[in-house]
């Protein structure tokens, strides 16, 4: 009997998946445990191991299509089993709905897939050339395709739009603005975060403070590590901050992780800083460093981005001086750290110039009021100045 390949649940809040490519053709041969397809969440792409060894049969998920979990994307199947495709399924075999993605063009370097057999009165072609003529409008009627069986090809394609371009007159107009769709991990965060600011009522509150004794203190860290090291420990103290409200129920996290927010080349990501109240100054630097590292080297793997209870967002780099940030879910508070900037300040009955960063709240209102809040914000701020 065949073997279902499902869509994982690679993290507690994921609901969806998008494809990013597949290792093997349908039709090749795979082997337990051998990687098989990779698929993207709002956090990181994962190879997805093949469950059985056999032939790759009956695929219906192409790349760039978002899948929701559990959902069966293709059969392990014995070399003699043939394998019709089914309508798309959970693993609890209820029959499921869901709308594909706005396609990117397709690479000229994609393989092309072979999709099922056509039905009667229907044009055979792979699914990146249905894809491509649907976005390109042209008829597949009207190609010869040079693939097995005259199957058309995404080469056919691009020769018959290259070919309709060539007859048709030169544009008198320039041609519209680029769209590029919003897809794979950049669509699941937009996803979450309008999720995020529509059902979470976000208070913010806002903090100036002296960073004085805490240019002393850091030493050969980084200020982010050193911030890190003062929000665990006021965490401790403030536990609703470290928080998560789950089936109307505030669950308070025996963990403190720290997520840091990580620009890469892909955008932004949270890689987790585990139990960040149990670790030195130190090690709280060397370990941001190296997962800031593996962020932009696209080498995080799922367990440096699960189970975070806190994030900090800290933009001071690029002179930002004070932003809100929204709630990454399911966690109750964001930190939003700004730029230090040195100011005239009071100091006793004199003035002096000091430098000065700005620490803006965000956290969920039904968690907390703003009242607890501020008393976090307070002894936070008081940890950094002392």
């Amino acid at each position: 009997m065949a073997t279902p390949v499902i869509m994982p649940k690679l993290g507690s809040t994921m609901e969806e998946g998008t494809i990013v490519r597949w290792f093997k053709q349908e039709g090749e041969r795979v082997e337990k445990g051998e990687p098989l397809v990779e698929v993207t969440t709002d956090k990181v792409n994962m190879e997805v191991e093949s469950p059985a060894s056999g032939i790759l049969r009956a695929v219906n998920a192409e790349p760039d299509q978002v899948v929701p979990v559990t959902q069966v994307i293709a059969y392990i199947a014995a070399p003699d089993e043939t394998v019709e495709e089914p309508a798309p399924t959970t693993l609890a075999g209820e029959a499921i709905q869901f709308e594909a993605p706005v396609p990117p063009i397709a690479r000229e370097s994609e393989k092309e897939q072979i999709s099922a057999s056509p039905q009667a009165g229907e044009v055979a072609a792979t699914p990146v050339a249905r894809r491509m003529a649907k976005e390109l409008g042209i008829d597949l009627a009207t190609i010869q395709g040079s693939g097995p069986r005259g199957r058309i090809t995404e080469t056919d394609v691009r020769a018959a739009a290259e070919k309709a371009r060539a007859r048709a007159p030169m544009p008198a107009a320039p041609s519209p603005a680029k769209a590029i769709p919003l897809v794979g991990r950049q669509k699941i965060m937009a996803e979450r975060m309008s999720k995020s600011a529509r059902e979470a009522p976000h208070i913010i509150l806002t903090i100036e403070v002296d960073m004085s004794a805490a240019e002393k203190k850091r030493g050969a860290a980084s200020y982010t590590a050193l911030i890190a090291q003062c929000v665990a420990q006021a965490l401790e103290q403030h536990p609703l901050l470290n928080a998560t409200l789950q089936d109307q129920e505030i669950v308070l996290n025996s963990s403190i992780n720290i997520g840091i927010a990580t620009d890469t080349p892909d955008g932004l990501i949270v890689p987790v800083v585990k139990n960040a109240d149990q670790k030195s100054l130190t090690a709280l630097d060397s370990e941001i460093n190296d997962l800031a590292q593996r962020a932009r080297a696209g080498q995080l793997t799922l367990p440096d981005i699960e189970r975070g209870t806190f994030t900090i967002s800290n933009l001071g780099m690029f002179g930002i001086e004070e932003f809100h940030a929204i709630i990454n879910p399911p966690e109750s508070a964001i930190l939003a750290v700004g730029a230090i900037v040195r100011r005239p300040v009071a100091v006793g009955d004199l003035i002096g110039l000091r430098p000065v960063m700005k620490m803006t709240l965000s956290a969920d209102h039904r968690v907390l009021d703003g009242a607890a809040a501020a008393r976090f914000l307070q002894d936070l701020k008081i940890a950094l100045e002392q």
